[in-house]
């Protein structure tokens, strides 16, 4: 389960009510703009992945983030009909991927950006959203 959260409002959720595996589709995302505070965990890091800019650059080109590792992704029935891996797309889309051991508790925050690795990591990520928001 993962989702992906700003200040202002619910960008986008995935994952919600699907088995590990199942696809999920997101066609666009609408940040209301690109220095709000943003949340994503889990699964949920890839709805960022679709945000590009006019030039249809990556919105988050240059960003460190985590999400998913391959290690977790691999356990999970479905894999190989997984749509998209985010520690590949982060790389190749020139952002830095870091993870941890599977299941722990790994979050990144880059500038505005807060990622989780995965549920473990919803509190503290959710966490560092609230102090972000505070901040502003």
């Amino acid at each position: 389960m993962g989702a992906v959260a700003s200040r202002s409002s619910l960008v986008a959720v995935l994952g919600e009510g699907r088995r590990p595996g199942q696809a999920s589709r997101a066609s666009g995302l609408a940040l209301p703009t690109v220095s709000e505070p943003i949340c994503a965990v889990g699964h949920g890091v890839a709805a960022l992945c679709c945000a590009t800019n006019e030039d249809r650059s990556w919105v988050f080109q240059g960003y460190s983030m985590t999400g998913p590792s391959v290690y977790e992704l691999i356990r999970a029935p479905g894999f190989a009909r997984l749509p998209l891996i985010v520690e590949d797309f982060v790389k190749d889309a020139g952002a830095s991927f870091s993870a941890s051991e599977p299941d722990a508790v790994h979050v990144v925050l880059d500038r505005h950006l807060i990622t989780g690795q995965n549920a473990s990591s919803t509190v503290v990520a959710l966490q560092n959203l609230l102090f972000l928001c505070g901040s502003r």
